[in-house]
């Protein structure tokens, strides 16, 4: 895989580019509905969560920007991902060309939405007075296990639906079941004890706590959540080489 992604790296370049721009082709405000999306998700969460629920966190909408982008990423990403093997039937067939990138390409498109994302967090943190200090040097970190998570996940998924369609029609459902799970619009704190180890059953639960240590409360993410989100996310990856290595060569059969 490392291997396929450094020989068609300039392929997967130019297929992310046009992804980026296809999904804007059309739109009035373009590119700008990066900012947007979780603008108006944040607005309404914010809404309900700090002035209507009133969960008492200072400072509500910084902290759930910081957990709402990494989740727009993952949720963005599995949503296109699903389907990429499928939707790109007439390239699987290629012997130059690798079906890897197919799922590459929704990992890294969402994840430069992502990055293009960061400097409005920015923003909204100083409107509240919110610092950001010298942990954010560990955000990288945090971003490389979400993309493992985040492919691991996809070379399962997109290659099981090749052969069962249903996977897609239940990959929304399953991710606001999980947007739920995991603590977004809620602190981990807020959980009765008993049921926080269900909580990590969600694989972008550790993350998102992470994330928020870094982003909103400003200091070192848990190693042990960090170690365990790492864990998750090499299992996950080989799981799912093993998959899709196994049926990749029925892919042109069944797509």
């Amino acid at each position: 895989m490392v291997y396929s992604l450094y020989r068609y790296r300039w392929l997967l370049y130019e297929l992310v580019l046009r992804d980026i721009v296809l999904r804007y082709r059309g739109s009035v405000l373009g590119l700008a509905w990066t900012f947007l999306n979780p603008l108006l998700t944040m607005a309404v969460y914010t809404l309900v969560f700090s002035i209507y629920l009133r969960v008492g966190i200072p400072n509500y909408a910084v902290f759930l920007l910081s957990g709402l982008l990494p989740w727009l990423w993952f949720a963005g990403a599995i949503s296109a991902g699903a389907t990429s093997i499928v939707d790109g039937r007439m390239y699987v067939s290629r012997s130059v060309f690798s079906p890897i990138l197919l799922l590459l390409v929704p990992v890294c498109s969402q994840a430069v939405n992502f990055l293009l994302s960061i400097p409005l967090f920015f923003g909204i943190a100083a409107i509240f007075g919110v610092h950001v200090g010298w942990p954010i040097l560990v955000f990288p970190v945090l971003m490389g296990i979400q993309f493992l998570l985040v492919l691991g996940i996809l070379m399962t998924l997109a290659t099981l639906n090749v052969f069962f369609r249903d996977l897609q029609q239940l990959t929304a459902t399953i991710l606001s079941l999980l947007f739920y799970l995991a603590p977004i619009i809620y602190p981990l704190q807020s959980v009765p004890a008993a049921f926080r180890p269900f909580v990590f059953v969600n694989p972008m639960a550790a993350l998102t706590i992470g994330y928020q240590d870094i982003l909103f409360y400003d200091r070192l993410p848990s190693p042990v959540l960090t170690g365990y989100a790492f864990a998750v996310a090499l299992v996950l990856c080989a799981i799912g080489r093993g998959v899709f290595n196994r049926y990749r060569d029925a892919f042109a059969d069944y797509a």
